[in-house]
């Protein structure tokens, strides 16, 4: 199933590169085809993707199409060679994307025109996941209190002296 993921959203990358450029097409499925064995042509599929998207100027849903697509063919493509067991897109995986993709167009939709917008989002987007992050993890990682106080735990172990028989 991983590889059937994985060579159907290489392939819908193809498509969707050839049809925003088709010249760029053939170096798309190079790229795509090389990246089932080594995983740094499908991270450069994935930046030609992203390339011509800066260089023509598409819409929004063209990019956010885009990334989901390119988020699918990175998880899979990345676990074909893992082993059984192994299991990239999961419901998180996928709930995830699709929240953060929805995120960015409603971002990208607002008609606010500021100047310094594009060097201050990328560190906003960073510092709120890493925040949602560590809260997430930090709550799983809590050992369960479920030991005394520790005042008491030494008070009992504590050997009696003399004077206190």
């Amino acid at each position: 199933m991983i590889k059937f993921l994985a060579h159907l959203s290489g392939t819908l990358l193809v498509l969707l590169v050839a049809l925003i450029q088709p010249w760029a097409a053939p170096a798309a499925i190079v790229l795509v085809v090389v990246g089932w064995w080594w995983r740094w042509a499908a991270i450069g599929a994935v930046l030609l993707v992203i390339g011509v998207l800066a260089l023509f100027d598409t819409g929004l849903v063209s990019a956010a199409a885009a990334g989901l697509v390119a988020t699918a063919y990175l998880l899979n493509i990345a676990t074909v060679t893992a082993p059984r067991g192994v299991v990239p897109t999961t419901l998180p995986s996928v709930v995830g994307a699709v929240l953060w993709t929805a995120a960015a167009g409603a971002a990208a939709l607002l008609p606010v025109e500021l100047v310094w917008a594009p060097v201050v989002a990328p560190v906003l987007v960073i510092l709120l996941s890493s925040i949602l992050t560590y809260s997430i993890t930090t709550a799983r990682r809590r050992p369960p209190v479920t030991s005394p106080p520790q005042a008491v735990v030494e008070a009992e172990e504590k050997p009696a002296t003399r004077a206190e028989q």
